[in-house]
C-alpha cells in the first residue's frame, strides 16, 4: 500500500513539473494620458451639442418663469376681487402649474444627462478601440494611463498618436436626447429601485 502511494505521489509530481506554465511575455509598455478623451475631437462635439440644448432649455424656462410670476401677480392682485373659494382654487391652480414646470425642468435635466452618458460611452469604447490600435503598432503588450505613474520616458507616452486616431475614427458623435415619454419612463423605473 505503502509503495503504491508513494509511486502515486511519485507520478503526480512528474506530471506537475513537466506541466509548467508558459512563461509570460516580457512586458512592453504604453502610455496615454486620460485626459485624451476630454481632448478628443467627438467630446469637443458632445459639449458644443449639450450647450446648445441647454440654451433651449434655458429659453424654454425662461418662458415659464415669466409665465408663473405673471400668474402669481393675478393672484395677489386677486385676492381682494375673488372670494376665498375662488382663490383658493386659483392658488391650487398655480401651484400644479409650478409643479408642472419643476418636472418638465427635471425631464429637460435628465434628458441632456442621459444623453451626455450615451455619447460618452460611444467615445470610451472608441478610445478603447484607437488605444488597442496604437498599442499594437508600436508592439506594446500593455497600455496603462499616464496619471498612474511617477515618473517615465517621454518614448512611451502613445497619447498623441492614440488622439490622432480616435480623432480620425471618431470625429464627432450624435448626442441623442430621448423623448419626454421616454425619460419619464426611465425616471419612474429608477425610483422603485432607489427606494429599495
Amino acid at each position: 500500500m505503502k509503495k503504491t502511494l508513494l509511486s502515486s505521489l511519485l507520478i503526480s509530481a512528474a506530471i506537475l513539473s513537466s506541466a509548467k506554465a508558459d512563461p509570460l511575455p516580457a512586458p512592453v509598455i504604453g502610455i496615454v494620458e486620460q485626459a485624451t478623451l476630454d481632448k478628443s475631437a467627438a467630446f469637443q462635439d458632445i459639449i458644443k451639442q449639450v450647450d446648445q440644448k441647454r440654451t433651449e432649455v434655458q429659453k424654454e424656462m425662461a418662458t415659464y418663469e415669466k409665465e408663473l410670476k405673471d400668474k402669481d401677480k393675478e393672484l395677489a392682485e386677486n385676492t381682494k376681487k375673488l372670494s376665498e373659494k375662488d382663490l383658493a382654487d386659483q392658488r391650487q391652480a398655480f401651484e400644479k402649474r409650478v409643479q408642472e414646470v419643476q418636472e418638465k425642468l427635471e425631464i429637460r435635466r435628465a434628458q441632456m444627462e442621459l444623453g451626455v452618458e450615451e455619447a460618452k460611452k460611444t467615445v470610451y469604447q472608441a478610445f478603447l478601440k484607437a488605444a488597442e490600435e496604437v498599442m499594437k503598432d508600436a508592439n506594446a503588450n500593455i497600455m496603462i494611463y499616464k496619471e498612474t505613474i511617477i515618473t517615465a520616458n517621454n518614448g512611451f507616452d502613445l497619447t498623441s498618436k492614440v488622439l490622432e486616431k480616435l480623432n480620425k475614427d471618431l470625429p464627432n458623435v450624435k448626442v441623442s436626447f430621448k423623448s419626454e415619454a421616454e425619460v419619464k419612463k426611465q425616471l419612474t423605473q429608477q425610483l422603485p429601485q432607489a427606494q429599495k
